[in-house]
């Protein structure tokens, strides 16, 4: 059993900086990185993703050995996710995919292949960005069984879909948008505490905007409560994941504490971990002590 759920996808990455830096072959996807900055905090997670055909074995031991569970990650028929992630001098990112790469549809959990093993006492799940339709789906699975849950959305499956963010978002305990996805939603860039307010008037009843460089702040709707938080990454070697593992990271500190800005805080450390190397492999070298020391030094989320 597991208290928290941890949807998405799992993928092989290729990473080039503009700089000329790269990292090939190495574990990636939403569902890694979101899982290493919960686990950060807690042992009691476990990760839902399918499994593509030709996954390497050595990644999935690497998995493994950090000590997360891949009893959730369940096989098909798909070819694996394998993609370039190229960024430019500017922080913008252009995926591709390899010809030989299954899609993000086809890898997506589906909720009726969700293993029993992993389901028993779900407290929470968060669901990491993909097609809206399995999050639809794993949101109505989540809710039935009263689980919490936080949703991510992806910037693929904004436009066009606006009836069904509104069907959605009501659902769901915390919306997690970046900036760009909140542009995308909203039509503009209002500023991050407007921004928040016009999301919960799509049916939101809390929102946590990852901002980048700007920190992260929640808004909670009910009391128009804000909190906000600076970022504490600091010349990253490879901001892949961070906003995953900040999701994590809230997730975990979240279910912890019971506190909106406890868990902005907890989020704000995990993605410090992922930015120190390539891929996710700096975060997987789980240090909790490190990790309550980084906190302690985090100044305390502040009323926006």
């Amino acid at each position: 059993m597991a208290k928290l759920l941890l949807f998405g996808h799992l993928t092989i990455d290729d990473t080039v900086m503009p700089d000329g830096r790269s990292a090939m072959g190495t574990l990636g996807g939403n569902v890694i990185y979101a899982s290493a900055g919960a686990h950060l905090w807690t042992d009691d997670l476990a990760m839902v993703s399918r499994l593509g055909r030709r996954y390497p074995q050595s990644l999935l031991d690497q998995i493994a050995a950090a000590g997360l569970r891949i009893d959730g990650l369940v096989p098909t028929s798909y070819n694996r996710i394998r993609q370039w992630q190229l960024y430019d001098d500017e922080g913008g990112r252009t995926y591709v995919p390899l010809a030989s790469s299954g899609t993000y549809e086809d890898l997506a959990p589906r909720a009726a292949e969700i293993p029993a093993m992993v389901a028993e006492d779900v407290r929470a799940c968060h669901i990491a960005p993909m097609p809206i339709e399995r999050q639809a789906e794993l949101v109505s699975w989540a809710r039935e069984r009263g689980a919490h849950i936080t949703l991510d959305p992806h910037i693929d499956w904004i436009a066009g879909h606006g009836q069904e963010w509104r069907r959605l978002l009501p659902l769901v305990d915390v919306f997690l948008p970046s900036r760009e996805e909140a542009c995308a939603v909203l039509g503009e860039w209002p500023g991050a505490e407007e921004a928040a307010r016009r999301l919960t008037d799509l049916g939101a009843g809390v929102v946590c905007l990852k901002l980048g460089p700007d920190g992260a702040l929640v808004y909670r709707a009910a009391d128009d409560w804000y909190r906000r938080c600076d970022s504490a990454l600091s010349d990253p070697v490879d901001p892949t994941g961070c906003g995953d593992a900040f999701c994590g990271g809230f997730l975990a500190g979240w279910c912890e504490a019971g506190d909106l800005g406890t868990a902005l805080m907890y989020g704000t450390v995990s993605a410090t971990f992922v930015a120190e190397d390539f891929g996710v492999a700096s975060a997987l070298r789980r240090d909790q002590p490190e990790a309550r020391r980084r906190l302690a030094r985090l100044p305390a989320a502040k009323a926006s």
